[in-house]
């Protein structure tokens, strides 16, 4: 089964990937358009998307709805409470360059798509 974790950002839209029990980060897309046109290529048969609290709640509620009914593709909302965070732990502690840890969408969306499949393994 594949599986796209995605991180909802007003700019960009981190993206990750999971064929089995092991999410890595594929990268971002800037539109809805883009993101669409990545899980038809992909055969992505399920979609975990971060939920932040706060101001971006109800937007990110908005855009799950709108992709799933685009797709016809299940989205399940997860919570993404500290995902950018830990993503930017790992970074420093992995060595990355300052000027590289802006791009940590994609890791971010990796780590919310690993903690689903940590709770939901595909069997």
């Amino acid at each position: 089964m594949n599986i796209l974790g995605v991180d909802w950002g007003e700019k960009r839209i981190g993206i990750a990937i999971a064929r089995g029990n092991l999410a890595e980060p594929l990268g971002v897309v800037g539109s809805l358009e883009e993101l669409i046109e990545l899980v038809r290529a992909e055969k992505i048969e399920k979609i975990v998307l971060g939920l932040p609290e706060g101001k971006n709640e109800a937007r990110v509620r908005k855009f799950g709805k709108e992709l799933g009914e685009n797709l016809g593709v299940p989205v399940v909302l997860k919570s993404e409470i500290l995902t950018s965070q830990m993503a930017l732990e790992k970074a420093i502690g992995s060595g990355v360059p300052r000027k590289k840890r802006r791009d940590l969408d994609a890791p971010a969306a990796a780590l919310l798509l690993q903690e689903y499949l940590d709770e939901y393994p595909i069997v």
